[in-house]
């Protein structure tokens, strides 16, 4: 067991014109839609080939003056602060490398403009994260992510309502208030794991209670979302972390209380509970999720469609994130019959866009963080958030790649902790 420290966060001294700042920044890069639920309700966000070519070629203005002021932020927050980066062992050299190979890639593209976008984009996600990272705490790190996806979150659920689109009862509705479903998934699963650590290391009992409340909305809202990989890899995480810290009778009255629930549900509904399970297993998604199961809703195509055109270039690949682009989308559609905007899996999208030297130093820098990490953990609970937090990400990449692509916050925090434990002194009491 781990027990928090004896200091907690000071409220009143965080950073907050940094959160509102960084707020406003990832409200213009992600984009904060305030239309989407609307959008997804008239089917208006389908589109076809050419629309969605022309979309990626042209790109979005708030998102590029969104990631201009990031750069400028990251720039002038390094020049404030004092140098405390170093390379920390393999798992620092081997970050490096990556970083390398991915701008190396521009050298062998298949749509060099179209890559040269993606490389500037992670570029300055990496920079502006290593900037933070060196700056502030985990716990005020923590509190940053609580902030922004809290925020995030309730701007959501507000916009749903103002919409009128909130209908928990209606099988194809899910929560996403501002974009996709399973971005809001990381959002709401990120913003759990951020209050349930706060929670356990804050020493004032409303504090405490405050983030007690805030854990159980977001999974309330986590759940609204439907989006599985997100659900899962978030629970699977706050078990993790509730594990480590929790006594050994709390964690064994936890695991009675689910056995005798469990028990309970099946004297009570008898052989519906097999039904009701299979209805949990697509998050009361209805026939069309549970049909959509033995593919991974289209996905398993089209990884065999990225494993059949990995083989023309498996040690470069097609450039860092471009294997779905302009160059490409097209015949992508014609041969598996739908239109991707990733191939949802990062650590196949590293593949198709690094190649396997690419790939390979992708998924040895995370094994290698994790690793670190869990090291660390032994000494400092902060340390167990790290540490679920990158489970989380691993897990969510298995099926998706834009959160370790994509300029969300999500992305961007994720990129905080890697940094920080590749380049920054490994605890929190050394200078």
């Amino acid at each position: 067991m781990n027990n928090p420290s004896s200091t907690g966060l000071n409220i009143k001294s965080l950073p907050w014109g940094t959160f509102f700042f960084l707020l406003l920044v990832f409200a213009l890069v992600t984009p904060f839609d305030f239309s989407w639920p609307q959008t997804v309700q008239l089917k208006a966000n389908f589109i076809d080939t050419s629309e969605a070519i022309a979309r990626m070629e042209h790109g979005n203005m708030g998102r590029r003056i969104g990631m201009l002021l990031l750069g400028g932020f990251a720039i002038f927050t390094l020049a404030r602060s004092k140098n405390r980066f170093r390379i920390n062992g393999a798992l620092g050299w081997v970050l490096l490398f990556y970083f390398i190979w991915i701008i190396s890639s521009l050298a062998w593209s298949i749509d060099p403009v179209f890559t040269l976008r993606r490389v500037i984009t992670v570029a300055l996600l990496w920079l502006a994260a290593a900037a933070i990272s060196a700056r502030h705490s985990l716990r005020e790190l923590a509190a940053l992510a609580v902030f922004i996806t809290g925020t995030t979150a309730v701007l959501a659920f507000a916009n749903e309502l103002r919409l009128h689109t909130f209908n928990p009862a209606d099988q194809i509705w899910r929560f996403s208030g501002l974009f996709h479903t399973v971005a809001m998934g990381w959002n709401c699963g990120l913003l759990a794991l951020a209050a349930m650590y706060l929670a356990h290391v804050e020493k004032k009992k409303k504090c405490r209670i405050f983030f007690w409340c805030i854990l159980g909305v977001a999974v309330l809202f986590l759940l609204l979302t439907k989006s599985r990989m997100a659900v899962a890899a978030s629970l699977l995480s706050l078990g993790f972390f509730g594990l480590r810290v929790f006594s050994r009778r709390n964690i064994m009255l936890l695991i009675l209380s689910i056995i005798m629930i469990g028990c309970f549900s099946y004297l009570v509904l008898g052989d519906m509970l097999l039904y009701y399970g299979e209805e949990m297993s697509t998050l009361g998604r209805g026939d069309v999720a549970k049909e959509s199961v033995s593919n991974l809703t289209g996905r398993i195509p089209l990884w065999v469609e990225c494993f059949h055109r990995a083989i023309d270039r498996p040690f470069l690949g097609y450039g860092f994130n471009t294997f779905i682009s302009p160059t490409n989308l097209e015949l992508i559609y014609r041969n598996i019959g739908w239109l991707p905007n990733s191939v949802h899996s990062g650590f196949v999208d590293a593949l198709m866009g690094l190649g396997f030297i690419g790939f390979g130093a992708m998924t040895i820098s995370f094994i290698l963080a994790l690793v670190r990490s869990l090291l660390l953990s032994k000494k400092s609970v902060d340390y167990i958030f790290v540490t679920s937090v990158l489970l989380w990400l691993y897990d969510n990449l298995l099926l998706e790649a834009n959160l370790i692509t994509m300029p969300t916050f999500m992305t961007f925090f994720s990129m905080v902790l890697l940094s920080r434990l590749a380049f920054l002194p490994g605890t929190e009491w050394e200078p």
